[in-house]
């Protein structure tokens, strides 16, 4: 099998070409190209010298090997793999299409990252067994699970033990998956719940018990009385109803007794129907009282019950967020030390300060740069020095701290400089995918990757919708491009320079 990729206008496409000859008239060529399947990536055909090419639409749509290249399998996008190889081979029951010519490969298995929709190839004139392909595919996965996740690791290596079953069926993965969802753990309640922490400041100790009470989350609103435990509760709940058994019962008996009473003559004077009546009604207002308590008693429960959950969460925020800037504090002063300040180079502080602003654009949003006036710092720079001699004039660049490179943008104060600090970084407007977030409708959702390595920044678009361009020129799909100092990149509407 043969593959290439191919960038036109506003589309990417994955080329492949199988080793067999494929006759155009047959069914499944004609299903595959007239029609769209939910798990299949549409496709047309084009003939070159002969030859039948597959041209395969993976416009913002990503491999999975460039997905998760540094990224763990956890449980979530295991459900979302093996959720997938279920679904397109129900499809191909249902479309009566071979199996055996699904291509299985993580290369061109593709997902919609906002959709979480999983594709794959189907490719007339390939052959090869779907438990073949099947233990190649998780054979993949397993060394990239995340050995921390649980789930994860027994729903991979259930998978990967089916596949290698000689009775193999695709039922045998189907129980593999329901028995995953099926399995979950006990609820504790959440008056049971009790967080204690530690942290260790230098060679001190100290230790924090945090313990939620109905009085501490309702300020006061129950007393010590209402804390009870799961047995307590339903206890409480039992005892209910078998008062309210209790109560029928004896109005019930009270009923019959009156009208014992009433035709053995002791109770001439009462009317029968009147007493019935009567005993009736008060049933029935008991009863109503019954239900209407136990009905605000469970939505006062509810209440309480959120109330609880969101204190502790706040709780628990609070408490990362001190710990995270406490360990970034520590580890600010460690790599570079307090910053000096210079009345002499006024400018170079600047840069020093706007630089440790910037934490490369991570995951959690990129930051805006304060729109500075250029001509401004120019200004201040010249007053700053006019009363004393300096001599030769310095430049200013020379001094400068060296750093990692960067993306800056070529419009001033519009978009925020891209620091290339990691091995891989991801660029896009889909912020919980990104490393760097560029807010432009243009700028696919993961537009495309820089990897750093001994000899430089390598670039590479990935399928992105309007394409990345260096210098003028479109890069192609899977292309990997070095960049040079000040070179011009554009992801979309979105120009950068380069600075190494």
């Amino acid at each position: 099998m043969r593959a290439e990729y191919k960038r036109d206008m506003n589309h990417n496409y994955l080329i492949l070409q199988g080793d067999q000859e494929v006759d155009t008239s047959s069914y499944q060529v004609r299903m595959l190209a007239g029609n769209v399947l939910p798990s299949i990536l549409r496709c047309r055909l084009q003939g070159l010298d002969g030859k039948i090419l597959f041209y395969y639409e993976i416009t913002s749509r990503q491999s999975l090997v460039s997905l998760y290249e540094q990224k763990k399998f956890g449980i979530e996008d295991l459900r979302l793999i093996f959720g997938g190889f279920l679904q397109v081979m129900e499809e191909m029951g249902e479309y009566l299409l071979n199996p055996g010519q699904l291509v299985f490969d993580p290369e061109y298995v593709f997902l919609d990252v906002e959709k979480k929709n999983l594709q794959f190839c189907y490719l007339p004139g390939y052959a090869r067994e779907v438990q073949e392909q099947l233990q190649s595919f998780t054979e993949y996965i397993l060394p990239k699970l995340d050995h921390e996740d649980a789930q994860a690791v027994m729903l991979g290596y259930s998978v990967y033990r089916s596949a290698l079953e000689d009775c193999f069926h695709l039922e045998h993965i189907k129980q593999v998956m329901y028995q995953e969802k099926e399995a979950k753990l006990p609820e504790i309640p959440l008056q049971d719940i009790s967080f204690s922490r530690k942290e260790t400041v230098g060679e001190t100790e100290a230790s924090e018990d945090v313990s939620w009470s109905r009085e501490e989350s309702v300020s006061g609103k129950y007393d010590a009385e209402k804390r009870k435990d799961v047995t307590g509760d339903k206890k409480k709940t039992n005892t209910g109803k078998i008062t309210m058994v209790i109560t029928v019962v004896l109005c019930g008996l009270g009923l019959v007794g009156v009208l014992a009473a009433n035709l053995l003559g002791y109770l001439p004077w009462l009317c029968v129907e009147a007493a019935m009546g009567a005993g009736l009604v008060f049933l029935g207002i008991g009863v109503s009282v019954y239900l209407v308590s136990q009905k605000k008693k469970r939505k006062e429960e509810k209440n309480w019950r959120k109330e609880v959950q969101e204190k502790r969460r706040q709780k628990m925020a609070g408490d990362e967020t001190e710990k995270t800037c406490s360990e970034s504090r520590e580890k600010r002063w460690e790599n570079n030390g307090p910053i000096q300040r210079s009345q002499e180079y006024p400018l170079n502080e600047t840069f020093l300060q706007e630089k440790s602003e910037y934490t490369g654009n991570g995951r959690n949003g990129a930051k805006e740069k304060k729109n500075t006036e250029i001509s401004q710092t120019d200004k201040n720079v010249t007053d700053n020095r006019a009363s004393v001699d300096f001599g030769e004039t310095v430049v200013l660049s020379s001094n400068t701290m060296s750093g990692p490179s960067s993306l800056v943008s070529r419009e001033p104060g519009e978009l925020a400089t891209i620091y290339l600090k990691e091995d891989i970084t991801i660029i896009g407007k889909l912020e919980t995918a990104c490393d760097a977030v560029i807010p432009l409708p243009t700028v696919s959702r993961i537009h495309c990757k820089i990897r750093k390595r001994d000899d430089g920044y390598y670039l590479t678009d990935l399928n992105s919708r309007n394409g990345t361009s260096i210098n003028g020129k479109m890069l192609k799909g899977a292309e990997e491009y070095l960049l040079h100092n000040e070179d011009e990149v554009d992801f979309a509407q979105a120009r950068y320079i380069f600075l190494s």
